[in-house]
Parts: C-alpha cells; structure tokens; sequence
C-alpha cells in the first residue's frame, strides 16, 4: 500500500474508533510525537501507545471530519475538526496532524 492509501486508513481508524488498532499497525517502533513542539515524554511507540490509550480511555469521538490532506513523498498532513468529550467535558478543535514516513510507518507525528 502507498503512504496516502495507509494515511487514508489511519484517518478511517481515528473516525471509526479505531486509535490503537491503526496505532499499532502504521506507527514506527522509534516513533516521537509532538504535542505543541515538546517531545519529552513521547519517545518511542511504547510511551506513545500510552498517551493514545489515555486518549482513548478518556475521549469519546461524536465527529471526526477531515478538512485538508496533504502528501509529498514521505511526507504527509491532515487537518481535522473533531467534537469528542473528554472526561465529560465537550471539546471542538481542529487540529493538523503533520506525519514523517520511514520503512510505510509513521517515525515523526507532530500536532498543532
């Protein structure tokens, strides 16, 4: 499969409830993701599946519509407008999600 086919999935997995499923198979073992530029504690797929399970525990997605998607190379990026609760409280936010491709998985994920 092609980077956009797996980048198509991913979305797909995140709108049907998906996360980890589509975390485990498309993310890199040596993966860092980025929330608002710190890496600290997101280094590796271990302590990455850890954030997403905490999201997942927590969340509960009623939206999740892509707006702009992205692909060059081994680059990709998507923006999303996704309503969820979490914890109990309503949240709306659009978000773009900017990937880094190595060996079809994702090795840089950053948030903004």
């Amino acid at each position: 499969m092609s980077i956009k086919e797996n980048l198509e999935e991913i979305i797909k997995g995140i709108q049907e409830s998906r996360i980890l499923e589509v975390f485990d198979k498309y993310y890199h073992d040596d993966v860092v993701m980025y929330e608002k530029g710190d890496s600290t504690n997101r280094v590796g797929k271990a302590a990455n599946r850890k954030a997403e399970e905490g999201f997942v525990t927590n969340a509960v997605i009623s939206e999740a519509k892509v707006l702009k998607v992205l692909v060059d190379g081994n680059n990709t990026a998507y923006e999303m407008f996704m309503k969820f609760t979490y914890g109990g409280h309503p949240v709306e936010k659009s978000q773009w999600a900017l990937q880094e491709w190595k060996d079809g998985k994702i090795i840089k994920e950053e948030f903004f």
